[in-house]
């Protein structure tokens, strides 16, 4: 066939019908369903969508508000890493160096920094530059909004506030009475600045849903408009002083869609008030961060891969200001190469990957599109739930929302616990040559921290914590369970030592005498452990009765009770809670088994 000819050709048009029969033939019996995810949003993730999934799609502005000036300068975002030093004259000079190296926009936190006049100062220095300030830390906005004067600077917008409500703020009334004066003062000093935060980060670090995050987002909104309201502030006002902040998960379109469904969502709301459709398009503002409770101090070069999928979610569902965390935040390291790298990745997104040059990428995508809708009835559901029990505040006091976000939090961390999900160098391909921080002192909630829990006790220990793996029979038989058992042990710091190929009861105790080890694995095939696992525990016990002996592979019931008896530990096998076994296993260290190192 000539290339003129093949220009001529095209495939012929499937159904879904063919599809699907196509796939099951695939599956060998296997239903399509069989192919299904379910979410933690309760959502029946399809392995294929098509045209019949969203018959009825809305169009781009639903999604985009103010689409004209987005048209203008396409989807640009601001680079809002927030820059923090031990000094007010180093925080000068990285924020400037950063400007200097693409931040398009003025980010910081003041941390313990003190001195009111040095505040001032800064500020005046700062806002020489034509960039937005953008500032949702707590402690930062209220020293900015609480100067007696504020410098002028080009411009004058940006996002300056903090969210008293999902901040915690909600347990003393007084609170957000304070909080309303203070908004009220900032914006007769700041016309042009959104003060009124509504940040659901906290809510998503606590490990809520796509849909508990925006539902919990939407309440807040209203609860803000009808507390201004009742100060007197018009709905249009109140509309565009808000600002709404959330968080970016791993997810990648779970989190596209809850964006773009926010968007939508919000703008309904806004248009049931009665808001006028120009002062729409200008009051759907939104940031978002990189997810604090996906990230680990194990591994941690591996948050800069987490940190880039988010930012590019993130930029994929529109958002105006993008916060990439450095991947040693959690960590407590931070440092200029840290930052640079973070700051790089926007850069790269949008300099390298042109995603600057386009809008709603997501759009007239089936997935894209059919997830939005789902994400925003699931979302709006829960919204109804919280204003039916009196709103966010009752709901925040009741503890409510607390519950139900625990419930979530909880799936999250068994599903990790047995690897139904996996977290690179946490509880699948752990590194245990690299040297771990000192454990956390805060309260802050995250998916690793006991996995990280567990490496730090072995770390502890006076020796490292190995294990033998005895492996029967030919290599090529055992390697796959002992392979399994050895990544295993090291989600839990414990380190693995394998026998050569044992063939005779003389070549087990060998092995056993030369390491005298506290524990061992027994790693073979099940038809094995039938007719020898009687003879290679008791022959061991009789070197030293205190061994514990687990083999690899899941124990089966009917023989359950008879191995015990004749002094078998127990197992490691797949989908077993690595959090709950890797507990037991390092009490055996902690209770004195010292182990030669391997």
């Amino acid at each position: 066939m000539k290339l003129s000819d093949m220009k001529d050709q095209s495939f012929s048009r499937r159904t879904h019908t063919e599809w699907q029969e196509a796939a099951e033939k695939a599956l060998k019996g296997k239903g399509i369903s069989s192919l299904h995810t379910s979410t933690y949003e309760n959502i029946d993730l399809k392995p294929l969508y098509t045209e019949e999934d969203v018959p009825h799609r809305d169009r781009v502005k639903d999604y985009i508000p103010n689409v004209e000036a987005k048209l203008e300068r396409a989807s640009k975002w601001f680079i809002a890493q927030s820059i923090k030093r031990d000094s007010w004259e180093e925080l000068t000079t990285a924020v400037k160096d950063a400007l200097s190296r693409g931040q398009n926009c003025l980010s910081f936190s003041i941390g313990d920094l003190k001195h009111e006049e040095n505040l001032y100062s800064f500020l005046e220095e700062m806002m020489g530059f034509d960039t937005p300030v953008f500032s949702i830390d707590k402690k930062t906005s209220l020293s900015i909004l609480g100067l007696d004067e504020i410098p002028e600077w080009k411009g004058r917008n940006g996002i300056i506030g903090f969210d008293p409500l999902s901040e915690g703020e909600w347990s003393v009334e007084d609170r957000l009475e304070e909080w309303m004066k203070l908004v009220e003062r900032a914006d007769k000093r700041l016309p042009e600045v959104k003060t009124i935060i509504v940040n659901s980060a906290p809510y998503h670090n606590k490990g809520a849903s796509a849909t508990q995050e925006l539902a919990y987002a939407l309440s807040e909104g209203v609860a803000y408009i009808e507390a201004l309201r009742e100060k007197g502030w018009t709905l249009e006002k109140a509309a565009e002083k808000m600002h709404f902040h959330f968080s970016v998960g791993s997810h990648f379109f779970m989190e596209i869609a809850k964006i773009r469904a926010f968007k939508k969502l919000w703008k309904e709301i806004l248009s049931s008030y009665g808001v006028a459709e120009d002062v729409i398009s200008r009051a759907v503002s939104v940031s978002a961060e990189t997810s604090r409770f996906n990230k680990s101090t194990l591994d941690s070069y591996v948050n800069m891969l987490r940190g880039g999928g988010e930012a590019f979610s993130a930029i994929l569902a529109g958002v105006d200001y993008l916060v990439v965390a450095p991947f040693n935040e959690v960590s407590g390291d931070v440092n200029p190469f840290s930052e640079r790298i973070a700051r790089n990745t926007q850069l790269i997104l949008g300099e390298e990957a042109h995603l600057d040059k386009v809008i709603d990428p997501g759009g007239g995508s089936y997935y894209v599109e059919w997830l939005t809708e789902e994400v925003g009835k699931l979302a709006w559901k829960e919204f109804q739930q919280v204003d039916e029990k009196g709103g966010v505040v009752v709901s925040l006091k009741d503890g409510f929302i607390e519950g139900q976000i625990n419930r979530v939090r909880d799936a999250r961390i068994h599903d990790l616990a047995t690897r139904k999900n996996s977290m690179i160098g946490t509880n699948i391909y752990a590194n245990l040559e690299e040297s771990l921080p000192d454990p956390s002192s805060t309260s802050e909630e995250r998916l690793s921290l006991p996995f990280e829990d567990l490496r730090s006790r072995a770390q502890k220990l006076t020796r490292k914590p190995v294990a033998g793996l005895i492996g029967l029979g030919e290599l090529k038989t055992h390697k796959p369970r002992a392979d399994f058992v050895k990544g295993f042990l090291a989600a839990g710091g414990i380190h693995a030592h394998q026998s050569k190929e044992s063939w005779s009861k003389e070549d087990i105790l060998h092995f056993i005498e030369e390491t005298r080890y506290p524990y061992y694995v027994v790693c073979g095939k099940d038809e094995e452990y039938d007719h020898q696992l009687t003879m290679i525990v008791e022959s061991i016990h009789v070197i030293d009765a205190d061994i514990v002996i687990d083999i690899a592979g899941k124990i089966p019931d009917e023989k359950r009770s008879k191995w015990e008896r004749m002094g078998l530990n127990g197992s490691i096998y797949n989908k077993q809670n690595i959090l709950k076994k890797m507990d037991e296993l390092l009490t055996i260290w902690e209770e004195g088994h010292d182990s030669e190192e391997a």
